[in-house]
């Protein structure tokens, strides 16, 4: 009796492991990332002010809107149109143990870092 199930398996589990460990590093990517540009924005804050005392007065509505009009145009040219593309051609077993994995990694992965965190701790 041949088994063919185990193919679509390893791909479901390979593709899981794979999507774990992205949605694992992305998460201390944009943990780190939040990070860097939270201390610049105050940074750029703190300038400002100091800037405010030597310059006769900042427009605060005006930068306001420009850093917003700035902002809707980042994210209105951001292409995402080639992930429907990708996951039709990996099929349902890679694509949808990918995504699984991803959501793991990128949502389960605090409750892990908190536990070994106690651990380490009570040594």
């Amino acid at each position: 009796m041949k088994h063919h199930y185990y193919p679509i398996l390893f791909y479901f589990a390979g593709s899981g492991l794979l999507g774990y460990a992205m949605g694992f590093a992305l998460k201390k990517i944009l943990k780190w990332m939040l990070i860097i540009v939270g201390f610049l924005a105050g940074m750029f804050f703190v300038g400002v002010q100091l800037l405010q005392r030597y310059v006769s007065a900042v427009n605060w509505d005006r930068l306001g809107n420009d850093t917003s009009t700035q902002m809707q145009h980042w994210v209105s040219n951001a292409d995402i149109t080639n992930l429907h593309g990708l996951f039709h051609t990996l099929g349902i077993p890679v694509s949808g143990g990918l995504g699984l994995g991803f959501l793991a990694g990128f949502v389960k992965t605090r409750h892990r870092e908190i536990r070994g965190m106690l651990e380490k701790a009570a040594k």
